[in-house]
């Protein structure tokens, strides 16, 4: 395990389990982005800038005045005396991450209501945040991965095993919310996310850990949230996926072959929800 950056594991070369999911979607996309480099990463997003601020938080509140400053309000930015105010408080927090009141707000909530659950507090009671993961075996590909939170001891929830836990956040949590959680789970991957992740620190540990925890927090009121395991059959379905699909690279890159969208005929009929369909 390596205690680094997370703009240092990033920059790495090796394989990582979100590198993996694009290549999964779409080969030339993995190609153009991280081998020719003709696409740059895209931009940060105004949810993802509130996801990292609350993994910070939540995570690492002890960092979060040292990476995130809060936008000064009341500034008029038109005139002499506003552009020297925005200036100074520029100076004063160079290098860091710009929220707004609001946004703050939110992840401040986000944050108190995972310290209050009692499942959820006592996964990241003991642990260490924000650890890499690598390994580099003989002519393979390099491969990588990033815990939120990693307790090597276990603790009363995880029946003394070590485990990993990570961070989700949501819109809500209802079970009839249109991304309810559980279908999120498979539609994004995160079963191939503790398939990739889990073998890997075992590899690295030389002792099996097999507990992926998720812990969910809303985004939005009432900030509610859930802590999921993830079964042992949806993580070994994800690690059987995840080395098809390390396959599949390891064909493209000695082949160069870099599919983009399949080349059949598609017919599109009409919908259930188009009137008159049956």
């Amino acid at each position: 395990m390596i205690s680094e950056t997370n703009e240092t594991y990033h920059a790495n070369d090796a394989i990582s389990h979100s590198k993996l999911e694009l290549f999964r979607r779409r080969p030339i996309s993995y190609y153009r982005r991280f081998i020719a480099r003709t696409v740059a990463r895209p931009e940060t997003t105004e949810a993802f800038r509130i996801g990292s601020a609350a993994h910070c938080a939540v995570l690492e509140p002890d960092e979060f005045r040292n990476r995130y400053a809060q936008r000064p309000e009341g500034i008029d930015r038109r005139t002499k005396d506003g552009k020297a105010a925005f200036a100074q408080f520029e100076a004063e927090n160079v290098g860091k991450v710009v929220i707004g009141s609001d946004e703050l707000g939110d992840v401040r909530e986000m944050a108190a209501a995972v310290a209050h659950h009692p499942l959820a507090s006592q996964l990241l009671a003991a642990g260490k945040p924000e650890l890499s993961w690598r390994v580099e075996p003989k002519g393979g590909l390099a491969l990588q991965c990033r815990t939120d939170w990693f307790n090597p001891t276990g603790c009363e929830l995880s029946g003394g095993r070590p485990y990993v836990a990570d961070l989700k956040t949501v819109e809500s949590l209802d079970s009839d919310a249109f991304r309810n959680f559980e279908r999120a789970c498979f539609n994004f991957g995160y079963h191939r996310q503790a398939g990739f992740y889990l073998p890997l620190i075992t590899e690295i540990l030389g002792s099996p850990v097999f507990d992926f925890y998720f812990i969910a927090v809303e985004k939005v009121e009432p900030y509610g949230v859930a802590v999921y395991r993830l079964s042992d059959e949806a993580t070994a379905r994800g690690h059987d996926e995840t080395i098809t699909d390390l396959l599949r690279l390891q064909a493209c890159i000695k082949d160069q072959q870099w599919p983009n969208l399949p080349n059949d005929l598609r017919e599109i009929g009409l919908p259930k929800w188009y009137g008159g369909a049956e």
